[in-house]
């Protein structure tokens, strides 16, 4: 669906280029001057429409469809079929009318785009049929837009206006401006099937950083909603647009670059879908895909992984270049599904200066049984869930399913009852206490513990040149 278009789209630019004398102005007040026409139609049926002005018969097109009236296709019927059978084909085949009669057809296309209804789409055959005979620079113009980008075949504009607006070079609208469309086409109905169309590009379009940067420019309105939140321009696509920007990466990890952007933008918009669980609700990931959700997870996973080691190097935590060689490790491996960070008052607060600005950085805090410099990070690896303790705390092991296990994803949790938690044994019974200390974190005694243990219950297997150096 998405054939390669000439690169710089030589036949689209040619042809505006050699119809520069003409260009689209906004268009005017579709509905308004839909209504006075059906009065003024209304008014002329009893006489057969004998007394219709010429500029009546030409704006036809806005009183097609208004919103809560029936189409004019039963209130006047024989109008209608008088304008394309004889009004609308005798007036395009002379230059100098053929502007005037065409704009309304194109602007009304483009307000009311719905590619499902099968009257709209004999609205779009009878606008090529018109074309075909019409004459003039307006004529050439969207014949031009149709032979570039398919613009009056409902079913395939998408398609070929959107990759060209995520392809392009600039801002959106500077895509815009070059095919000599008014600034407020963006907002139009066929500009959002044109979104749905880009969203729908091969991955090895979505996943080029100018088309992610483009997409999210094009996506984004400048205003936001209660609480600040922000608004999506095409809302009826929250879906297809988080599936379509993380769909390039279900397989592979993108450059990290890439990841940011994408992550901080679906976090800003969605919520963090961290907090997808029966505690936390209400975000706007429903019905966007697990494969996407899970993706975004995992990039999340590296953020707070690194986000830990960067609160134990300013709580000075001696051990913690030890630990971030361990855990960076598995995540490297592609092991750890997710992380959550879990914070003591000091430690919040230098997560909170060093942060303030990343949209990964949420985190629990330790409201009590703990030091103020402390932390702890929640890993996942499969089935089995580790608490990594700050300082001089342990490592635990239990399963995900273990019921005792405070869930992650909470905004507050009291130490103790996270010690209290039974931890697996990592010492196959040689230590009275299961969990394990960081001992001799030089030698690599605890990291060969943790990996044997990890190993035997999950099946990830790693070297000591990868856990140690």
């Amino acid at each position: 669906m998405f054939v390669r278009l000439p690169s710089g789209f030589p036949s689209l630019h040619a042809a505006i280029e050699a119809l520069g004398q003409f260009s689209l102005p906004p268009p005017p007040p579709l509905d308004s001057i839909g209504m006075r026409m059906r009065r003024a139609y209304a008014a002329a049926r009893g006489d057969g429409y004998r007394y219709l002005s010429r500029g009546a018969l030409r704006r036809l097109p806005y009183a097609l469809w208004i919103p809560d009236e029936p189409p004019l296709s039963s209130t006047d019927p024989q109008l209608l079929q008088a304008y394309w059978d004889h009004h609308l084909p005798a007036a395009v085949r002379d230059p100098r009318a053929a502007k005037r009669w065409l704009l309304p057809l194109f602007y009304v296309y483009c307000h009311t785009f719905n590619k499902h209804n099968a009257d709209f789409q004999d609205f779009a055959r009878r606008i090529r049929q018109s074309l075909a005979e019409a004459k003039g620079p307006a004529a050439e113009k969207f014949l031009a837009l149709h032979s570039a980008q398919r613009w009056f075949s409902p079913h395939e504009v998408g398609a070929a206006l959107g990759k060209t607006i995520a392809e392009g070079n600039g801002h959106v609208r500077d895509t815009f401006a070059s095919m000599e469309l008014w600034s407020g086409f963006m907002e139009e109905p066929i500009c959002s099937e044109a979104f749905a169309g880009a969203l729908k590009a091969p991955s090895d379009v979505l996943s080029q950083e100018h088309v992610v940067t483009r997409i999210k420019s094009w996506a984004q309105v400048d205003r936001v909603g209660p609480r600040n939140a922000p608004f999506l321009r095409y809302n009826e696509h929250r879906i297809a647009l988080a599936d379509g920007l993380v769909r390039p990466w279900l397989k592979q990890k993108p450059p990290d670059r890439v990841r940011q952007v994408l992550a901080s933008f679906l976090i800003k918009h969605y919520g963090d879908p961290r907090m997808l669980t029966e505690v936390h609700g209400g975000h706007r990931w429903q019905d966007v895909s697990p494969s996407t959700i899970d993706t975004v997870r995992r990039w999340l996973v590296g953020d707070t992984l690194r986000g830990f080691m960067r609160i134990l190097q300013l709580t000075a935590d001696h051990i913690w270049r030890h630990r971030e060689r361990f855990w960076m490790a598995y995540y490297d491996h592609g092991d750890i599904e997710e992380a959550w960070l879990v914070l003591g008052s000091q430690a919040a607060a230098h997560a909170q200066r060093e942060f303030s600005k990343a949209d990964w950085a949420q985190y629990g805090v330790l409201v009590s049984g703990a030091t103020s410099d402390q932390s702890v990070l929640f890993l996942r690896i499969g089935h089995m869930v580790f608490m990594e303790w700050s300082h001089n705390g342990s490592l635990r092991a239990c399963t995900y399913a273990n019921t005792h296990v405070p869930a992650m994803y909470l905004p507050e949790y009291r130490g103790e009852e996270l010690r209290d938690v039974v931890s697996y044994d990592f010492h196959n019974g040689q230590n009275q206490r299961p969990e394990l200390r960081h001992m001799n974190s030089e030698g690599g005694t605890w990291q060969r513990k943790a990996r044997d243990f990890i190993a035997l219950h999950t099946g990830v297997k790693l070297s000591d040149q990868a856990i140690i150096g």
